[in-house]
């Protein structure tokens, strides 16, 4: 654990850690299992692929790891709920929903 998360592009951030390639977290598309919700909904990219879907509602999120992460055994669901509780101070602080 202990990410180091910053915003890196508009609506998306870079998250490190020693000794591990960076995380990518970007605003997602509307998934069809989510698409009447209106949170905002981003995407954990790492190794060139999506592992993970952040939605928020209200004051809470859903964290739904994807099958894909099984293949980085390095990055466990403790890891994505840090990033996720992250992602949503980042965001608060930024303005962006």
């Amino acid at each position: 654990m202990k990410w180091n998360v910053k915003q890196w592009v508009s609506e998306g951030y870079k998250a490190s850690r020693a000794g591990l390639p960076a995380a990518y977290i970007y605003r997602s598309l509307r998934w069809p299992d989510f698409a009447g919700d209106s949170g905002a909904a981003y995407e954990v990219k790492y190794g060139g692929v999506s592992i993970a879907l952040i939605r928020f509602e209200g004051k809470g999120a859903t964290l739904r790891t994807l099958a894909e992460a099984a293949r980085f055994p390095e990055i466990g669901e403790l890891d994505l709920v840090e990033l996720a509780l992250w992602v949503n101070k980042l965001r608060t602080a930024s303005g962006f929903n």
